[in-house]
């Protein structure tokens, strides 16, 4: 029985490596990573479109740099936003932060 066991042990051919089969775990799992990745950054990317498209007069806004203003006009690429009493400035719709809606400048500074 054992002389059997070992003759069809010899005569079988031996088992192959699976050629891309290792590698096919390590890659699956950096594919979802880099999927996982990109739909963050789209999911913040539609969120930062959606904070800016809704800027209306009068919101209290965080410009590029830290500096506090109040929206006075809304165009099409650009808001005019009051820095100052009597000091307008013209930023472009990609350099808002971060939006405070009804705000008033004074509260936010402090």
């Amino acid at each position: 029985m054992i002389e059997t066991f070992f003759t069809v042990a010899e005569g079988a051919p031996a088992a192959q490596g699976g050629g891309m089969l290792p590698l096919l775990g390590p890659i699956l799992i950096f594919g979802v990573m880099i999927y996982f990745m990109i739909r963050s950054q789209r999911k913040q990317a539609k969120k930062r479109t959606e904070m800016v498209e809704q800027i209306k007069k009068g919101d209290s806004v965080i410009i590029g740099g830290g500096i506090y203003a109040k929206i006075v006009e809304v165009k099409e690429k650009t808001f005019i936003a009051e820095i100052s009493d009597n000091v307008k400035i013209e930023i472009s719709k990609t350099g808002i932060n971060a939006v405070f809606e009804n705000g008033n400048l004074n509260t936010l500074a402090n």
